[in-house]
């Protein structure tokens, strides 16, 4: 759990978990070699599985709910660390619904909603596809809520409160969605999975086996580390390196991501 702020907006990074992956299953058509500081002696890539809860005075927001129990996860554990009451959440918002995302949305045992005061924001574009095209996460995770009457289907930008608004950044899945930041003069972003690692922010044009649209996902990257890098925002980012915050950095010799 790491705390910090952009403005008066209170963003607190949530670690679920932290899991490695072969870098070589992850960007099979990739040439690795130059990225070797950011691998393990075999090769993998760490990655973390952040959540973030944001609160501004008028909302308090969980971006993502993690990869959940079967995968370890400790996302309850660090809420209660950062003296957040799960009933305190008033809004839950998936960037996109992969399981790694939705993962703490009920009590496995007794099948009660985790936050049981909060509306679920999802983005329709995802609710669409996942619904035509139905895994067991999104039938565990996400199907319920529906039953419940808690989700409301978003689309396009959408505003959550004065400093906080719902921006999409398709490509990973079809209505991938990250979360704006601003207040004070200053500004933030809730990435979700634009970038997937650290080898992500030094060459965004790599495909990764996780975007539905190489292309569209393309895109989506390239412009969005671009206006990331020129705003100065303070980033969360899902999967890289634990918290998850940071700030993406150009020099003259090269373009990475800077861990807080």
């Amino acid at each position: 759990m790491q705390r910090t702020t952009v403005g008066t907006v209170e963003l607190i990074a949530l670690i679920d978990t932290i899991e490695a992956y072969p870098a070589t299953s992850i960007y099979p058509a990739a040439d690795l070699a130059r990225y070797g500081q950011h691998l393990d002696a075999d090769g993998a890539i760490a990655l973390n599985f952040a959540c973030f809860l944001v609160r501004d005075g008028t909302v308090t927001l969980l971006v993502d709910t993690g990869y959940g129990p079967e995968h370890g996860g400790k996302l309850l554990e660090e809420l209660a660390e950062a003296r957040v009451e799960r009933t305190a959440i008033d809004l839950v918002l998936f960037t996109h619904l992969h399981g790694d995302h939705t993962g703490w949305n009920f009590d496995r045992q007794t099948g009660d909603p985790l936050f049981p005061n909060a509306r679920y924001l999802v983005p329709k574009a995802d609710w669409d596809h996942y619904g035509a095209n139905p895994n067991d996460s999104f039938d565990r995770d996400v199907r319920p809520l529906q039953q419940l009457a808690r989700i409301d289907l978003i689309e396009g930008e959408r505003n959550l409160s004065e400093a906080l608004t719902a921006v999409p950044t398709p490509g990973h899945t079809p209505g991938h969605t990250s979360v704006a930041i601003t207040s004070g003069g200053e500004r933030g972003f809730i990435l979700g999975d634009v970038v997937i690692s650290a080898i992500d922010a030094e060459d965004p044009t790599i495909e990764s086996v996780f975007d539905s649209d190489n292309a569209v996902a393309k895109e989506t990257r390239v412009r969005t580390i671009e206006q990331l890098i020129a705003d100065g925002s303070l980033v969360g980012a899902s999967h890289l390196p634990a918290p998850g915050l940071g700030r993406f950095v150009r020099t003259t010799a090269r373009q990475y991501w800077q861990s807080m």
